[in-house]
């Protein structure tokens, strides 16, 4: 990494120095070194920066903060970003203040990724949101639409959990350093995220969460999806910052309405009533989304291309059950085909076994079986 780029590393890591004044900085002085090197006095002079501040840039200018930083990034398999880096998301510099810095481990693509939403909701999830949280992420990952959320506890585990159970691609955006965990009871996701996805920080690696990082960390699951979706939500919660902040930036704001009476729906049904879109399935976003709905519109049109290559191959009766299969968002069971296509349940097996072998279905956990993505 050169002097440049640990420059700017090393002003990140600076408590209290907010990621807009670092930018403001490295363009007043021309480069994130020039700042480390430029007198106190000239720096303040320019800027209103705290002595605390101040001292704490003086400290890390040095670069030996940043050169650590860097080893052990390398040594835990963590890429380090800066937003002048060709694989910075352009998505993010769409709000007044990116951060400079992004730490990534495992894999985000900026162009795939870019077809993704963001799902948040309450800590406390009920059954009902997890059940909805459940058949989205499950619509989703079938379509190749990344998920992205924040690994709280409650609807953001939730979230990461279904899309990964149903083989999709899901971003977890962290309120702390890679290093750390948290909640602790989310390490084993948080690596399997890390094989199947990215976890996402913009702070350093062993720095741990309060209640400044988790407002920061909203903006960035928000700026970098297409559209956001509260499932559920309490009166005051961190998801009604997240649908704000994706608001403000100009991004679609969806509510999935839930019971009257309970607390954990006040915000999101009071969103609703704040004029954010009801969203009863999943397909009410993609079809909302343009951008998603292109997406999910040329995939089917090259599924179906793909299967009419193969109809020919199989029989009548394989095609029905294929058909019957496509025509859900969620899954069949293999006692709800054997019952819809009148035939018993070794020879539907045996057809949903030649249809799996010709890659053109999945079985699914339970005995559920999906069209091939």
């Amino acid at each position: 990494m050169d002097k440049e780029r640990l420059s700017v590393v090393a002003l990140n890591s600076v408590i209290g120095l907010a990621p807009k004044k670092i930018i403001n900085l490295i363009n007043s002085f021309g480069s994130a070194e020039t700042v480390l090197h430029t007198d106190i006095n000239e720096l303040k002079t320019k800027f209103v920066l705290t002595d605390k501040i101040l001292s704490e840039i003086k400290k890390v200018s040095d670069l030996k903060f940043a050169e650590q930083e860097a080893e052990l990034a390398e040594k835990n398999n963590i890429k380090i970003v800066t937003y002048t880096d060709y694989d910075y998301p352009e998505v993010l510099k769409n709000i007044p203040d990116y951060p400079p810095v992004l730490y990534i481990k495992g894999d985000y693509d900026n162009k795939k990724d870019l077809i993704s939403v963001s799902i948040v909701g309450s800590r406390r999830a009920t059954n009902y949101g997890k059940i909805v949280t459940d058949g989205f992420c499950k619509y989703f990952a079938q379509n190749s639409i990344t998920t992205i959320s924040g690994l709280a506890s409650g609807i953001d585990t939730q979230t990461h959990v279904s899309t990964l159970n149903n083989s999709g691609k899901t971003i977890a955006v962290l309120g702390n350093g890679l290093l750390e965990c948290y909640p602790s009871e989310n390490r084993k996701l948080q690596e399997k995220i890390c094989e199947q996805g990215a976890v996402i920080s913009e702070f350093c690696l062993k720095q741990r969460p309060d209640k400044m990082t988790f407002p920061r960390r909203n903006r960035i699951v928000a700026a970098l999806s297409l559209a956001t979706i509260v499932v559920e939500s309490a009166a005051k919660s961190g998801s009604l910052i997240t649908a704000e902040l994706a608001c403000d930036y100009g991004k679609d704001v969806f509510a999935v309405p839930g019971p009257i009476f309970s607390k954990y729906s006040q915000g999101s049904n009071n969103l609703i009533k704040q004029g954010a879109f009801v969203a009863l399935n999943p397909e009410d976003i993609v079809e909302q989304v343009t951008l998603l709905s292109d997406w999910v519109k040329k995939r089917n049109k090259k599924r179906k291309q793909n299967v009419e290559k193969e109809l020919p191959l199989i029989s009548q009766s394989s095609i029905n059950i294929l058909k019957m299969i496509q025509s859900s968002t969620v899954g069949i069971s293999l006692d709800e085909i054997s019952f819809k296509a009148n035939m018993d349940i070794s020879t539907v097996s045996e057809i949903l076994l030649d249809l799996e072998l010709n890659g053109l279905i999945k079985s699914m956990p339970g005995q559920i079986y999906v069209r091939n993505i």
